[in-house]
């Protein structure tokens, strides 16, 4: 969302005094015994952001959950306040759907829908058998285990050629991250594994690098690559001959989740903190180093705020991973993840691998996330406020990530079916701001004050004008929750919605003693009296 200017004083700075945004003089925080320095507080003065162009009409991404796609804004420049990924792109739109039904990910529902059963690459043609499904399974647990023990000539041993550059650059990023567990697994096999015509055998293999990150995931997800493997006779070694992504899962390319930042960039800087790895390309690396303790903040607020009012009956990450990138086609790239081009980050789910068909809470759909955000918005290339804007979109951001996990095993094209678009980006802007009351003020004042309001709970971000509107009196919905009753209520509201979307009426009495009706009445109140 873009941010226009403030309202008042020459240049469009907020006024001193009262109604005025202005940050107070803070002490500086002294570094905590075992933990990492808060960062500097800006300095005092004028809190005013550069003119900004005129607001565009503007759609934000879809939520994980919305099987629909977004309207497409027209042309214009700015950022947003970060979205929360599409889960389900327009291609294949059907088949994720049925997807999302069976609580199906992974290598089951690779095999469900089109993969086959587990493959094997003998086939039936006649002729030598040169590449058996042994010899597939050998080339793959090898790779795993070089990759665990950091032995990267053994790990490059098969690769051969362009393939053979790209994937020293590949090990030396991957040994970089904290992995719990990093293993390849086979998905399909195409192709003849027998020296029909003299020539060899040659077979393009899917295959899933499945991982889990420390702290980060909470069940193994994984990426979806293309190897095309050949063997030229029974005496020689088979060899891998090319490296991409595989073309397309369910119909999307954007399910393959390709690629990572350990596939782009030839040297990944990785800045390692308590609660985030920050990454980016090397040569951003001064900029990543100066943002990182302002991202590992938000981090570490929102982590702390789930474990002290979360309800504890829910599996979420201590941890996140944030990609920094400035260039624009590069980001859209990142993760297959479909963006538009006012996006300023967002928080891709990725779908735990292999979780099966039970539909069960304990098998997540989801085993994490991957923040990625615009290192070229005004967020971070403000030359005075950008800690506090860096740390306003890195709570937003974290506050998708931390509850994308709770997603219930389910989905369609039913409102019913999915998280409210409201409760899932009123709870990113509650966190957000609620740690930066002062930002939560001035967005009620330039997005609503004044404002039509309809007095109905959004479902969609709208468009044009009602965009930054209907973000705010989302995030004012949750404010009202956790006002009456309590955060502890607000955010186990936000949990049984994640995980029984269609249950919203019984959820809202439980958190505020009120059906939706009512409660849609009490919250237009609310916003009115609060704008």
């Amino acid at each position: 969302m873009s941010y226009p200017p403030p309202p008042g004083g020459p240049g469009g700075t907020y006024p001193q005094g009262q109604g005025g945004w202005a940050p107070q003089p803070q002490p500086q925080p002294q570094p905590q015994p075992g933990g990492v320095p808060y960062p500097p507080q800006a300095a005092p003065g004028h809190y005013g952001y550069p003119p900004q162009p005129p607001a565009t009409a503007q759609g934000w991404p879809a939520p994980p959950h919305m099987p629909y796609p977004q309207p497409q804004p027209p042309g214009g420049a700015g950022g947003d306040r970060g979205g929360s990924g599409l889960k389900k792109a327009v291609i294949g739109v059907v088949v994720l759907a049925v997807l999302a039904v069976l609580g199906i990910g992974g290598l089951a529902a690779y095999q469900a829908f089109g993969g086959g059963a587990l493959p094997t690459a003998a086939g039936n043609a006649q002729g030598e058998q040169l590449l058996s499904s042994n010899d597939i399974q050998e080339l793959l647990d090898g790779r795993s285990q070089a990759l665990r023990s950091g032995e990267e000539d053994t790990y490059l041993a098969p690769f051969t050629g362009e393939a053979k550059n790209t994937q020293r650059s590949l090990f030396e990023n991957l040994r970089k991250i904290p992995f719990a567990q990093a293993e390849y697994s086979i998905l399909n096999t195409t192709g003849t594994s027998t020296d029909e015509y003299g020539d060899g055998a040659s077979v393009a293999l899917d295959v899933a690098f499945v991982h889990k990150i420390q702290d980060v995931d909470v069940r193994p997800v994984s990426e979806w690559y293309r190897w095309i493997i050949k063997r030229e006779s029974k005496d020689a070694e088979p060899r891998i001959t090319k490296v991409g992504p595989a073309p397309g899962a369910f119909g999307a390319k954007s399910y393959v989740f390709y690629p990572a930042p350990w596939d782009l960039y030839d040297d990944m800087h990785v800045v390692k903190k308590a609660h985030t790895l920050t990454i980016s390309d090397k040569k951003h690396a001064a900029d990543t180093d100066r943002y990182a303790p302002y991202i590992e903040k938000a981090a570490k607020d929102d982590i702390e705020l789930w474990r002290a009012n979360g309800p504890e009956d829910t599996e979420t990450p201590t941890g996140f991973v944030t990609v920094l990138e400035p260039d624009r086609k590069t980001y859209s790239s990142l993760y297959g993840s479909q963006s538009v081009d006012w996006e300023a980050g967002q928080s891709v789910a990725m779908p735990t691998f292999d979780a099966g068909f039970g539909g069960d809470e304990k098998d997540l759909e989801y085993g994490g996330a991957r923040v990625k955000m615009d290192m070229s918005g005004n967020r971070f290339t403000n030359a005075t406020y950008w800690p506090k804007l860096v740390q306003e979109i890195s709570h937003h951001e974290f506050a998708h990530a931390v509850v994308q996990p709770l997603e219930a095993a389910s989905g369609g094209f039913a409102a019913e079916s999915n998280t409210r678009w409201w409760v899932v980006e009123g709870f990113a802007d509650y966190v957000a701001f609620r740690f930066d009351s002062e930002l939560g003020a001035w967005n009620i004042r330039n997005d609503v004050t004044g404002k039509e309001f309809s007095g109905t709970l959004p479902e969609d971000p709208g468009a044009g004008d009602e965009v930054s509107t209907n973000y705010t009196v989302s995030y004012l919905a949750i404010r009202f929750m956790a006002e009456k009753n309590g955060e502890a209520a607000a955010l186990r509201f936000v949990t049984d919605q994640y995980r029984h979307p269609g249950q919203l009426d019984q959820q809202l009495r439980k958190a505020t003693g009120m059906g939706e009706s009512e409660f849609q009445a009490a919250w237009a109140r609310y916003v009115r009296s609060n704008s």
